[in-house]
């Protein structure tokens, strides 16, 4: 294959001017259409369409030209990625949903146990490209993955980086890249992704943002170039192809809904079949479905389109890929009972945990947010057996000019100095997933880590039992929050730490030597991604 670069020709503001003005002509064309529609409509419906952040506009603007012909009233919201598996698990979810690609909505069905069978026809086609200023030459995907000069957006974000993923998959298959390799490099960029400060807009990057190439898609580029034809900002596909973003319109609804939403994607897809519609979508910067090149010189031209992996190997490889990248948010819960001042080699339990619990701060990438509560038998006050000592905030955030990181680690070095009273697990467990889960965050990996030598020794507090019966009705597909439980020495009750950590889907580790404690606390963080 050629270079594959593209600029913007020198008519290309002309082009933009004429057809703002079109579709501004047919803008009111169509109000007066669907006025008079409404006018004969006996009941018109209300159909709510939720559609990828990159792609609302261009779906609210088919959306609009659909109802100049029906009697429909659609209400098109942007929804991030990050956000998607708890605005369609609300008590009235959307009845459609406009999809960067099929993969995605393969994953939600399955994370969210649904049984969405009609993933529909694409609205379009965009190819993901590498774009900036002083662009490799000819990379692999592998390249792009472990380039830090490069930046991609976490797929909390868009699915533009799951093109690299899949690109990278297709390098393993083709034998150029082993397995063990594609995970090496699929979790460096995961902390790359967790400390960077980069930025996928491509005026900031025209403007000397560093790093100064992002991966994007052919439609975003397009529509930068539009309006800026002279920002030296150019576009290229990888050496082996590109994988296409697929648009894919689906009906999400409940059955009482199915059959207007049905009407509702015919109303849109029809639009695509019309002037008004191919006019949309060409604006938009976007491919028709067979993937045909936009127009005169605009985009990338003619590149290959990457054969994709077999399917269940793509999406379990972009699950892990998913839980990998996104950024920690965790409730981090310290035992400070008595029995935490045994000790082992002249060192006792609490200054081990200490150490390590120091160390551990100090690799969080910045992007995480942690609170801080400790326990111990009416550490709280008032018979509980808990004590909140700092919320969850990101560990950049500044409190009267200290960053969380540090007051972290003050309040561990402070609580593992007061040890007393007896160990008060299951009260505190309970509180402490409670508190994650009406604070949820889905743009986060959220998570509880209690820490612990003991076992429950609170006689007033609830039952193993009545604990994990309170967990499993709490657990929710769309709030994953795993309990990451750490047993200090062969005294913790690891029976009891299983069957808790399991009723959410986490994991129970056990140090049996304390001096272990650091590395078992880099397991439990790392557990997110083997939970995917």
């Amino acid at each position: 294959m050629g270079d594959h670069r593209s600029t913007a020709m020198s008519t290309t503001g002309l082009r933009v001017g004429i057809s703002v003005a079109l579709v501004a002509l047919l803008a009111g064309g169509a109000f007066v259409v669907w006025q008079n529609n409404r006018d004969t409509c006996g009941d018109v419906r209300q159909v709510s369409v939720i559609a990828d952040s990159g792609v609302k506009d261009y779906v609210e603007r088919l959306a609009e030209r659909a109802e100049a012909g029906s009697c429909l009233d659609f209400t098109v919201e942007a929804v991030a990625p990050s956000h998607t598996n708890e605005r369609l698990s609300q008590r009235k979810p959307a009845q459609i949903w406009v999809a960067e690609s099929q993969a995605r909505i393969r994953q939600v069905r399955t994370a969210l146990g649904r049984s969405w069978s009609d993933i529909g026809p694409s609205l379009g086609v965009s190819p993901v490209v590498l774009a900036g200023r002083d662009l490799p030459s000819d990379p692999t995907w592998t390249d792009i993955l472990s380039d830090p000069k490069v930046h991609v957006d976490p797929p909390a974000q868009s699915d533009v980086s799951n093109a690299a993923v899949v690109g990278a998959l297709a390098e393993v298959s083709s034998g150029s890249l082993t397995h063990q390799s594609l995970i090496e490099d699929l979790t460096k960029r995961g902390l790359m992704m967790n400390n960077n400060d980069g930025t996928s807009d491509l005026a900031k990057i025209a403007d000397g943002a560093k790093p100064a190439v992002t991966l994007t898609t052919e439609s975003a580029f397009v529509k930068f170039t539009r309006t800026k034809p002279s920002s030296g900002v150019e576009a290229i596909v990888p050496r082996a192809g590109t994988v296409n973003l697929d648009y894919r319109i689906a009906d999400v609804s409940q059955s009482s809904d199915q059959g207007l939403a049905a009407e509702a994607i015919r109303a849109i897809v029809d639009v695509l079949q019309t002037d008004d519609g191919r006019a949309i979508r060409d604006e938009a910067g976007i491919r028709p479905p067979d993937g045909s090149p936009l127009a005169g010189d605009a985009g990338v031209g003619e590149f290959t389109v990457l054969r994709q992996p077999n399917r269940e190997l793509v999406d379990n490889i972009l699950r892990k890929w998913g839980a990998l990248t996104k950024p920690i948010r965790s409730l981090v819960v310290q035992d400070v009972s008595g029995s935490m001042t045994k000790e082992t080699d002249g060192r006792s339990r609490a200054e081990l945990l200490r150490e390590a619990s120091l160390f551990g701060l100090k690799q969080f990438p910045k992007n995480t947010a942690l609170g801080y509560w400790a326990f111990s038998i009416n550490r709280g006050g008032d018979n509980k057996d808990y004590r909140e000592i700092l919320p969850i905030r990101p560990l950049s955030e500044k409190v009267d000019g200290v960053t969380q990181r540090v007051l972290l680690g003050k309040a561990v070095d402070e609580t593992l100095s007061d040890l007393a009273g007896g160990t008060g697990l299951y009260d505190t467990t309970l509180a402490a997933f409670r508190s994650v889960y009406d604070s949820y965050d889905p743009a986060y990996s959220n998570s509880v880590i209690i820490m612990t030598d003991g076992r429950n020794e609170d006689p007033d507090s609830i039952t193993l039992q009545n604990l994990v019966s309170e967990l499993n009705i709490m657990k929710n597909p769309a709030r994953r929050i795993p309990i990451i439980a750490v047993g200090i020495s062969e005294d913790a009750d690891e029976a009891a730490l299983k069957k808790i950590a399991e009723a959410t889907g986490g994991q129970a580790f056990i140090a049996r030597d304390p001096k272990d404690i650091g590395a078992i606390l880099l397991q439990a963080v790392s557990f997110r991604a083997e939970g995917a």
